[in-house]
């Protein structure tokens, strides 16, 4: 790919030049401008041929400094964030993934991070849920709504202890955190449930041993 072709410039084009020619190509092709899921497409195609040509021009040697002074606009970052939270919210995680993996192609920060935790979690892609959940709290490990997300995936892959001891440490930054005291209420619920009957069974089989 000739990443300055694809951008409609020549090779001497100065890195202001390829920055503003990404933004309007990057808001021209937009994959949330389609009407129907073929233009979507069709959008979506460019908008990454766009992104991954702009993205190889800012990482060449002649460029990697410059670039820092002349990166995306935080404008339209936030714009692409409030996307992802629409698209979250309309549970279309798909639209919701593409949108974050452009994005991540720019900036990796913990509010990126954890937008991607969100949707593999609504996914039901647990195992990368929490890897990004992860990813999130080392750069924020006082992200409550990270802790509460790794905790569910725990939950639902079956590692109880392991949700139980983050619900616990969510309770370390918010003593009164309503769903982490409910959580662990019917965890622990549970386990003294369950522990009463192993101990029930395992008292009635003693008890047929010995007659």
């Amino acid at each position: 790919m000739e990443p300055y072709k694809v951008l409609g410039l020549t090779n001497d084009a100065s890195i202001d030049e390829v920055v503003r020619t990404y933004r309007e190509l990057a808001k021209k092709y937009h994959p949330d401008l389609a009407k129907d899921e073929k233009e979507k497409q069709y959008l979506l195609n460019i908008f990454q041929d766009v992104t991954n040509a702009y993205n190889q021009i800012k990482n060449s040697p002649r460029n990697k400094e410059t670039i820092s002074k002349t990166e995306i606009d935080s404008d339209y970052s936030k714009y692409l964030i409030l996307k992802v939270e629409e698209f979250l919210n309309k549970n279309e995680f798909d639209n919701a993934l593409n949108t974050l993996k452009i994005l991540e192609k720019s900036q990796k920060n913990a509010k990126i991070f954890f937008l991607f935790a969100k949707t593999y979690n609504a996914k039901n892609y647990y195992k990368q849920a929490i890897d990004y959940y992860r990813k999130t709290l080392e750069l924020e490990n006082y992200n409550v709504e990270a802790l509460l997300g790794l905790a569910n995936c725990y939950e639902k892959i079956g590692l109880k202890n392991t949700a139980i001891k983050v619900y616990y440490e969510v309770l370390e930054w918010d003593s009164n955190n309503k769903v982490a005291l409910d959580k662990l209420n019917n965890l622990q619920k549970k386990e003294t449930f369950f522990d009463k009957l192993f101990s029930s069974l395992g008292s009635k089989k003693d008890q047929k041993t010995n007659t």
